[in-house]
């Protein structure tokens, strides 16, 4: 039977019209990933910018624990200000720094009383369960805020006992105990009236250098702690306050129970689109673990929809052939936006002076080689390597050089560090670190090291050690088990290297 020609034009429509519906439906699913990856990136690279922010944050906060512990005699309210003001009008992200000594029971009363021969008000507080400010109640420590910076926007935190609320305790103990900053969990702040939280970062104070929990606890004396409030700190950060079309939340996952730091809209509103959900993890902040979690809006991803797809639907199959070359353009678009990924994510853990690993990068493979050597029972060594007398070289041949020297003596060292197994890193300033999983001798690369640098005859006439370039070794290497810890791992390959400074450097010491 003959086929009618409605009926051909039918089919070939039907065909077409089919054809033209699967590309475009093909079309609409790749734009769809496209958005989410551009989506993802841009909220990782927010992250990375926020990351930073608060830990170059954390860095000025230890820099003025180095300072205050070099402060002769008793601290007072003007040595604090004179400390703290040039900093704080340089670093708006933080609301206050705060010096509050840690106090036992039995000499409160007499602290109290000290204060008050200076301000006949000065009263030592907490906030009872309907946020009043009431006296403190019995306890055995104390830790109340003496002084605090600006004072005008913070005096009411004057005298409250950051000992009496839970999470503020726990930090405290936590930085007192380890000698490392500690944050704590998010909070209402005493001298916030605004609904919004805050958290605070302990430095611990010690008298001496204790190296042991109970050394710590017998030499701690107090805290220089930092405030900051999420909102001000992300809106200097990455300036995402007035943007609706994206939420984007700091999430303490830290605790068994989520708490929320910060979220620019509210995230119970429906015009999220939940499928594009996306969370990336943070460093660690002062032993605190945070996520962002972000959700676009479909007003967000409209913004980025081309009207390809419904162009598609109405243009037919002499459009398919463009369609295709678009679409072909938009995977080579995707390529390249996953290799720039690709390429900033090496950024990240790349040093940019020396191009070997930086710091971020060596503590994560360190960890992980610990764990591997851990699981295999393998030996780990670690060799940690100074370039001697680097400030001298610095001051007499200008920081050009001295950039230079870090370079050269960068490409030296990897000369020997050739396994792809082992990671050269740059650990700070003119120091290195070398990871070498799988080996006990240690020394025998660190020996190496020593000789290729000094081999290298790097001109350095105010060497108190040569009239070249030389570098001091600390070695340690590790069956990883019960008895030992990574952190011990990096104690004993730091002593080591200080007993080959003290020794006369250009040397190697093991542990």
């Amino acid at each position: 039977m003959k086929r009618s020609p409605f009926v051909t034009i039918l089919v070939l429509a039907v065909l077409g019209l089919s054809l033209c519906a699967a590309l475009s439906r093909s079309f609409y699913l790749q734009e769809k990933a496209a958005i989410a990856s551009e989506f993802q990136a841009d909220i990782r690279q927010a992250a990375a910018i926020l990351e930073r922010q608060v830990l170059l944050n954390l860095e000025v906060l230890f820099a003025l624990k180095a300072a205050i512990e070099h402060v002769p005699g008793k601290m007072d309210a003007q040595q604090f200000e004179s400390l703290t003001d040039d900093i704080l009008q340089r670093s708006p992200a933080i609301m206050a720094f705060a010096w509050a000594p840690a106090i036992e029971r039995e000499h409160l009363a007499e602290f109290e009383l000290e204060q008050q021969r200076t301000f006949a008000q000065w009263r030592i507080t907490e906030r009872d369960a309907d946020n009043r400010v009431v006296p403190v109640s019995e306890r055995s420590l104390y830790v109340p805020v003496q002084f605090i910076a600006p004072l005008a926007k913070n005096a009411a935190a004057v005298g409250f006992d950051l000992a009496s609320e839970t999470k503020r305790l726990t930090a405290i103990k936590a930085a007192r105990d380890t000698g490392r900053m500690a944050a704590t969990a998010g909070i209402q702040l005493v001298q916030e009236p605004d609904n919004q939280q805050g958290f605070l970062v302990f430095a611990p104070l010690y008298e001496g250098q204790p190296t042991s929990l109970q050394q710590r606890r017998e030499a701690h004396y107090g805290y220089i702690n930092g405030v900051f409030l999420m909102d001000e700190l992300t809106d200097h950060a990455i300036g995402i306050n007035n943007e609706t079309s994206l939420l984007f939340q700091v999430i303490d996952v830290t605790d068994a129970q989520p708490n929320e730091l910060y979220s620019n809209v509210d995230p119970a509103s429906s015009s999220w689109v939940s499928d594009l959900d996306y969370t990336t993890r943070m460093a660690d902040i002062a032993g605190r673990t945070w996520e962002i979690r972000a959700m676009p809006s479909q007003r967000y991803i409209d913004r980025r929809r081309s009207h390809l797809p419904a162009l598609i639907m109405v243009s037919g199959i002499l459009l398919i052939a463009l369609l295709v070359i678009h679409a072909l353009v938009n995977v080579n678009r995707n390529r390249a936006l996953v290799a720039s990924q690709a390429k900033l994510e090496q950024m990240s853990l790349t040093d940019g002076l020396t191009q070997v690993a930086n710091r971020r990068h060596f503590d994560q493979f360190l960890e992980q080689e610990w764990g591997r050597a851990m699981r295999q029972q393998r030996p780990l060594s670690l060799v940690m390597v100074d370039i001697d007398n680097f400030k001298a070289y610095n001051d007499h041949y200008g920081h050009p050089e001295g950039d230079e020297c870090l370079r050269q003596v960068a490409r030296i060292l990897q000369a020997v560090v050739r396994r792809p197994t082992d990671m050269l890193a740059r650990y700070g300033g003119e120091e290195f670190a070398i990871v070498l999983p799988d080996t006990a001798t240690g020394e025998v690369i660190a020996e190496a090291c020593r000789a290729a640098i000094e081999n290298a005859a790097i001109e350095h006439v105010t060497s108190a050690v040569s009239n070249r370039v030389t570098i001091s070794a600390g070695v340690c290497s590790m069956l990883p088990g019960a008895s030992n810890s990574l952190d011990d791992l990096m104690q004993q390959a730091d002593a080591a290297l200080y007993r080959a400074k003290h020794a006369g450097r250009n040397q190697v010491a093991r542990c």
